[in-house]
């Protein structure tokens, strides 16, 4: 483990969980010398600020920032000229250790010619979330959305799944605007605090995740540190796919393995200074 590192972290990202200083003990982005982190590469100004740097580089794709780079930054608003991703990638491979939250972005990369390490992350206090889960003969499932982004959350296939499960409520969590979906057992709560966001879901049984690419999202995560049994349209350890929900109205036992599992993996990277 190396002191003293930093974190860049990528406007694009927004507010997640906590603060990576809160989380990880890293400090602002000040020095081009200090070994750093960069979270998130969305664009030319991410990349130029990891190219510019003199110090030790480390990479924490975020998710959606990888398909953004494979398939160009932008060097005009429309995206008409855009930079091949390959030279990049070349570059990134030979001067950058790269970390990734799961196989789906380990694949991905690898196609352009980066090597990277699986290691999911989660900007929050694993001590906050204890097992809660308790078996209901009428499971919750919580999602949510970001930037009310509704097509790319899967936010109409969430409203078909509901359609098949009518045993199941769905319970829908940060939009800012009005989402046209609707089903009698799906009830879109808006953009909450995360505070009485985290304290509604803890008695719900499972988180819904229906994006076809993504990091490690904090919604599955929770879920499985609170003992619930995560879906997830992405495969991952110890969660269920959206045509195995039905095995919520079964499932009495909290998913103990999935969130032993998840503690050991956490946060384990070089950049870590808390432990």
């Amino acid at each position: 483990m190396q002191k003293n590192w930093q974190c860049r972290w990528a406007k694009s990202l927004g507010k997640l969980e906590a603060t990576h200083q809160k989380t990880w003990g890293t400090t602002g982005y000040k020095s081009q010398e200090a070994p750093t982190v960069f979270f998130g590469l969305y664009g030319l100004p991410d990349f130029y600020a990891l190219w510019r740097h003199k110090g030790k580089r480390a990479i924490l794709w975020a998710g959606s920032d990888i398909i953004h780079f494979i398939k160009g930054y932008w060097l005009e608003d429309g995206g008409k000229i855009k930079i091949d991703c390959k030279p990049l990638a070349k570059w990134i491979d030979k001067y950058c250790d790269s970390y990734v939250e799961n196989e789906i972005e380990y694949k991905a990369l690898k196609k352009v010619g980066i090597a990277s390490r699986v290691i999911p992350s989660f900007l929050g206090d694993v001590n906050k979330f204890d097992i809660s889960y308790k078996w209901k003969e009428r499971p919750s499932v919580y999602t949510s959305v970001s930037g009310n982004d509704f097509k790319v959350y899967g936010w109409d296939k969430v409203i078909e799944l509901a359609k098949k499960n009518p045993e199941i409520d769905f319970f829908l969590y940060g939009n800012t605007i009005p989402f046209n979906g609707y089903h009698e057992n799906v009830i879109v709560r808006g953009r909450l605090p995360k505070a009485k966001m985290n304290r509604e879901i803890k008695d719900m049984q499972g988180a819904l995740r229906m994006t076809e690419f993504d990091g490690a999202s904090e919604i599955i995560v929770k879920a499985m540190l609170m003992g619930q049994w995560p879906v997830s349209l992405i495969k991952y350890p110890h969660t269920l796919r959206p045509e195995e929900m039905g095995k919520l109205l079964k499932l009495k036992k909290p998913n103990v393995i999935g969130r032993n599992s998840y503690i050991k993996k956490l946060n384990k990277f070089p950049w870590q200074m808390k432990r």
